[in-house]
C-alpha cells in the first residue's frame, strides 16, 4: 500500500517524522508531498523544504519526497494512491481536517483518508509555532538548544541558516 502524505513542511518537525515512522508501519511506500501553496509566505522556498525532507527522511525505509501544486486528491490519481495520511495534534485540527477529507472523497470516491493522532510529546507543536520561537528567539540572541526538542538537527541548522544570514 502507498500512502500520500501531504503538507507545507515548513518546517519539517519532529512530530512530522514522528507521523512517518509510525505510518511506515501500515505503509510500503510513502510519498511526502511538499505542497507549493501561493496563498502562503513560507519561511523555506519549495526547493529547500523538499531537500530538508529528503535529508530527514533519508533512513526512514519506503520514503519519497516530491513537491506539488494543486489538491491532494487529484495528486493522489495522478500517483495511483488511494490513501491520504493526515497527522492531527487537536481537537482543531480535527476541524480541518475532516472537512478537507470528506472534500477529497467527493473528489475522487476511492481515496481513503487515513488520521493518525500525534504522540502526546508533538501534541502542542506546529511549523507556525517553531518559526515563531525560532525567528523571535534569533533576534533576541537566545540559545538555540531549545529547538531540539521539536525538530530535526539538519532543520535546527537551516532555521539558523536562514535567520542568522
Amino acid at each position: 500500500m502507498i500512502a500520500l502524505f501531504p503538507g507545507s513542511f515548513d518546517p519539517v518537525t519532529l512530530g512530522h517524522i514522528d507521523i512517518l515512522n509510525r505510518a511506515t508501519k501500515t505503509f510500503d511506500q510513502i510519498i511526502v508531498a511538499v505542497l507549493c501553496n501561493s496563498s502562503k509566505a513560507p519561511l523555506f522556498t519549495i526547493e529547500e523544504r523538499v531537500g530538508m525532507l529528503k535529508e530527514t527522511t533519508k533512513d526512514i525505509p519506503g520514503v519519497q519526497v516530491e513537491s506539488y501544486v494543486g489538491i491532494h486528491a487529484e495528486f493522489a490519481k495522478k500517483r495511483g494512491v488511494r490513501h491520504i495520511l493526515r497527522g492531527v495534534r487537536t481537537a482543531a485540527d480535527c476541524g480541518y481536517e475532516i472537512p478537507m477529507a470528506q472534500a477529497n472523497k467527493q473528489l475522487a470516491e476511492d481515496i481513503e483518508t487515513i488520521i493518525l493522532v500525534s504522540a502526546p510529546a508533538y501534541g502542542y507543536m506546529s511549523s507556525g509555532l517553531i518559526r515563531e520561537i525560532a525567528i523571535t528567539g534569533y533576534a533576541s540572541g537566545f540559545d538555540d538548544i531549545v529547538l531540539d526538542q521539536w525538530v530535526p538537527p539538519a532543520v535546527k541548522d537551516m532555521l539558523r541558516s536562514k535567520l542568522l544570514d
